[in-house]
């Protein structure tokens, strides 16, 4: 007998996913309304209206069924921010990207009353009760952290010498901003448009990014011999250059004057570093100067 009931159990789980909504729906009630400690599995079961052999079989005491609605928090409300199968999942400007982020993770929070309210109870009753609390960080605070850590890691060019720190700034700011704000009710207290909370952090963040430059080898423009120069009848060289860039010229230049020195150099048997010596001293490479 006890074998076809917990057979019936698992092909009820199975088939009846509208009942594990019926029964956090109902949790959730209950919990918001008489806050852990004072709920029941009797308050949820006449809440969600299912028989308590149902609630039972999805849930074995009130500690899961609590966990259960954390998990579902996080699953709908914070895996639609940090999605990383999304193939748009964090792509762009990190400015552009780090605005997304935080417009979303306020508008998750603030949009729903009922969010802000369980928040509101795990914190309340995380004294007596520390392991939900531990539940709600894991489930909620924990992988966001993480992705934007591995964000900022794979992103040296913001130049933040400890991505895990940062990471915590960014969503700390933003969960103080809300506890301020909504859950404290001081935001006649504390001023604060988001929008101008929003800008700052992410100027914050960014400030050091540094700038995106073509890689070009900085010795480039000095690696083609020039050509000599033609001379007009007179004997004056011609203007090849006129239209070319004043920093170009320099370097084409002074990329002659080294070859000349080392034709020179070679001419009378010393290095070059012998023959700027001797010209700095002399005037001139003849030594007997």
């Amino acid at each position: 007998m006890k074998k076809k009931q917990t057979q019936t159990n698992q092909g009820e789980r199975l088939l009846s996913p509208e009942k594990v909504d019926a029964i956090l729906a109902g949790a959730m009630q209950e919990f918001l309304a008489n806050g852990y400690a004072a709920t029941t599995m009797d308050k949820v079961t006449a809440a969600a209206g299912v028989s308590k052999t149902t609630v039972y079989s999805y849930f074995q005491d009130k500690e899961r069924l609590f966990i259960a609605l954390i998990e579902q928090l996080a699953q709908k409300k914070c895996r639609a921010i940090f999605n990383p199968q999304d193939p748009q999942f964090m792509k762009g400007e990190p400015e552009t990207v780090l605005r997304y982020l935080a417009t979303n993770i306020l508008d998750q929070i603030n949009n729903e009353q009922e969010v802000l309210n369980l928040v509101r109870l795990i914190i309340g009753e995380s004294g007596r009760f520390p392991l939900l609390a531990q539940e709600f960080v894991r489930n909620v605070d924990k992988p966001a952290l993480e992705l934007l850590s591995q964000y900022f890691t794979e992103h040296p060019e913001l130049q933040l010498p400890d991505p895990e720190v940062a990471a915590r700034i960014f969503i700390g700011t933003l969960i103080h901003f809300t506890i301020i704000q909504d859950m404290l009710h001081s935001h006649q207290l504390l001023p604060m448009t988001r929008d101008r909370l929003i800008a700052h952090l992410i100027n914050l963040l960014t400030s050091n990014q540094l700038p995106k430059t073509p890689t070009v080898n900085q010795y480039s423009g000095t690696r083609q011999k020039s050509p000599r120069r033609k001379r007009t009848a007179s004997g004056k060289f011609k203007m090849d250059y006129g239209c070319e860039p004043k920093h170009l010229r320099s370097i084409r230049l002074t990329d002659t004057a080294w070859e000349k020195l080392a034709e020179l150099a070679s001419e009378n048997g010393l290095t070059r570093s012998e023959a700027i010596e001797i010209f700095a001293r002399n005037g001139t490479l003849d030594e007997q100067n």
